[in-house]
C-alpha cells in the first residue's frame, strides 16, 4: 500500500513540477507521461531509503533511473510514434536525454531524500518528546 501512496504522490508531484516548469518557461505542455514516470522514481528512491542506502548514492540512482526512464520512454516515443514529448536542446542525445539534467535530476532525488531524512529525524524527537510528557 504504501508504494501505491508514493507513486500517487510522487507522479503528482513531479507532473504539477512540469507543468509548473512548462507554464514559467512557456515551453510548450506537458505530457501524461510524466506523472508515472515521476511515480516509478519517487517508489525507487524511497525504496533506497527504507534501505538505508547513503542518500548521496540514493541521489546518484535516482538519477540514473531517471534519466534511464527518459531514454526508453523517449526513445519509443520519438523512433516508435514519431512524437516528442520533451526536448532538451543542449548536450543531448536527439533531445530526448541531457548531460547537465542528470545533474540537476541527481539534485532533486537528493533533496527529496534529504527532506525524508528531516521529517522522519523530526518524528522521531516528537515521538521522543511525547513518550516523556515533554510534548503539548
Amino acid at each position: 500500500m504504501k508504494h501505491i501512496l508514493r507513486f500517487c504522490v510522487g507522479g503528482l508531484a513531479y507532473f504539477l513540477v512540469e507543468v509548473v516548469w512548462r507554464i514559467c518557461m512557456n515551453h510548450g505542455e506537458a505530457s501524461f507521461l510524466m506523472a508515472p514516470m515521476g511515480g516509478l522514481v519517487c517508489v525507487v528512491v524511497m525504496w533506497l531509503y527504507d534501505k538505508r542506502v547513503n542518500l548521496v548514492l540514493g541521489g546518484l540512482i535516482g538519477a540514473v533511473v531517471t534519466t534511464l526512464l527518459e531514454l526508453i520512454v523517449g526513445s519509443v516515443a520519438l523512433f516508435g510514434f514519431n512524437r516528442r514529448f520533451w526536448h532538451y536542446g543542449r548536450i543531448n542525445w536527439n533531445g530526448i536525454i541531457a548531460f547537465d539534467w542528470f545533474f540537476k535530476w541527481w539534485g532533486i532525488c537528493l533533496g527529496v531524500l534529504v527532506a525524508r531524512w528531516l521529517l522522519d529525524l523530526y518524528l522521531k524527537k516528537r515521538k521522543e518528546r511525547a513518550k516523556h510528557g515533554t510534548d503539548v
